[in-house]
């Protein structure tokens, strides 16, 4: 899934790139084609106006051909408006290549020659020389020559910034980069099309798998039904049934006869117990509650309270310091919180008084780094517990916490293995975590680390 999420991202990332560069290379190439316009525009206004400057010339020689062959003086009219005519297109000339030094040469060149040949017609008009047609000839010529220089100057300077190597490549390159792009767009569209339905499938799984989930939640919610009633109804039969036979039948009851009765009544007080916790358990499971805020402190008293009896009887000794406010579930807490106070009275040594000690510190996720190194940047309250029991080998530090695990046996330390898999189920559902650690004879240590609501 990853591979395929990061093909997908570089291939977008590899047709904008292209897309980009297409567009930078159209932008050049349009800004060039401009430029090129430009001059091929500048090479034919200079052209026009060399054709327009000989024309000019070239009636105004005829005119004087004309007159000096027929003696008619209409002839003269090109003549006689020469000067003006070429003024105009000769000074634009002058414009159109003022940046251009073999140009302003040459066109100072046209202008000599220009005013010779007028001069000339002047001369033989006035003379009426036949004879200088002959030299009127060469004048044009030459005339013609320059001209031509410099229309054939224009004309290099705009082969010579016209299309070069590269740019008469570029339809190469563009047909290429087009067909480039177009391949990666089609393969990551197969990629694209093929996650989607996978995704599509994957989403028709976990439907199918939610629909599955939501029958055992019901299932589940039938079983804790049938826990809190159905099957606590027999075992309340059984403890009254025992109650009365042996209160009924005391005086004809021998010591054994007393002892597997009271073992009987031991055993469905056991069960009762074990079915209290099971519901407990799924319900935790199940889920369900608010999250509220939850006082600690006055959550600590209530279980306290709660367990007076426990206490009492065990002669143990609770030392609660300022506990935080928790964002959770108090109905689950409670159980958390009792499981504890219990799996310590439980497990104390014989002969010796429980002592129990609960505090709070908020610290960092540095001491979850062996669960998750994302952890460490986030912040945690943690609340130990700490007791003064058998405690446990730390290579059993996780088993502890599956349901019905056992270090011990029932004739040992009475217990159902069922409370710390309760706590790590509570701590679970609250995005915490816990971490227990002891020496055997030492006691144990519980931490809870609840994650510190960001801001």
């Amino acid at each position: 899934m990853k591979k395929r999420l990061f093909f997908i991202i570089t291939a977008f990332v590899l047709s904008l790139v292209i897309t980009l560069s297409l567009s930078y290379l159209l932008y050049k190439s349009y800004v060039r084609s401009n430029a090129q316009n430009r001059k091929i525009e500048h090479a034919y206004k200079v052209i026009l106006q060399t054709s327009a400057l000989e024309k000019f010339i070239k009636e105004a020689e005829t005119g004087q051909r004309g007159y000096l062959l027929t003696n008619d003086s209409s002839f003269l009219n090109p003549y006689l408006s020469i000067k003006a005519d070429i003024k105009p297109g000769y000074d634009s000339l002058k414009r159109l290549t003022a940046g251009n030094i073999r140009q302003q040469q040459l066109l100072n060149e046209a202008g000599l020659l220009m005013n010779k040949l007028i001069d000339h017609f002047q001369h033989s008009v006035y003379l009426k020389s036949r004879s200088s047609l002959v030299e009127t000839k060469g004048y044009m010529d030459n005339l013609r020559t320059v001209f031509v220089q410099i229309q054939e100057e224009e004309m290099k300077l705009v082969k010579e910034k016209s299309v070069n190597r590269y740019e008469a490549a570029m339809p190469r390159y563009f047909t290429a980069i087009f067909l480039f792009a177009a391949i990666i767009i089609f393969i990551s569209f197969l990629v694209i099309l093929k996650e989607y339905r996978e995704r599509s499938k994957y989403q028709k799984q976990l439907e199918q798998k939610v629909l599955e989930v939501n029958a055992y939640n019901v299932e589940l919610e039938q079983i804790a039904f049938a826990t809190s009633h159905d099957l606590q109804e027999p075992l309340r039969r059984i403890r009254t049934f025992s109650d009365r036979l042996l209160w009924k039948y005391r005086d004809q009851l021998n010591e054994d006869g007393q002892l597997i009765l009271s073992r009987i009544d031991y055993s469905a007080r056991r069960m009762q117990g074990l079915l209290e916790d099971l519901m407990n358990f799924a319900n935790l499971v199940r889920g369900g509650e608010q999250l509220t805020v939850v006082d600690a402190n006055k959550l600590m008293e209530s279980v306290v309270s709660y367990m007076k009896q426990e206490i009492e009887i065990k002669r143990a000794t609770i030392h609660i310091g300022q506990l935080p406010a928790i964002t959770g579930f108090g109905k689950q807490l409670f159980l958390m919180f009792k499981a504890l106070i219990d799996n310590a009275i439980k497990f104390s040594k014989p002969g010796i008084p429980p002592v129990v000690t609960i505090q709070s510190v908020q610290t960092t996720g540095d001491e979850l780094m062996q669960i998750d190194k994302k952890l460490l940047k986030k912040e945690f309250i943690r609340i130990s517990v700490q007791d003064n029991g058998i405690g446990f080998s730390n290579e059993f530090n996780q088993k502890i916490f599956l349901i019905f695990q056992r270090l011990h046996t029932g004739t040992e330390y009475e217990g159902k293995g069922i409370g710390l898999a309760i706590v790590e189920r509570v701590m679970t559902n609250h995005n915490g975590y816990v971490l227990a650690s002891a020496q055997e004879d030492k006691g144990a240590l519980f931490n809870l680390y609840f994650p510190v609501p960001e801001a």
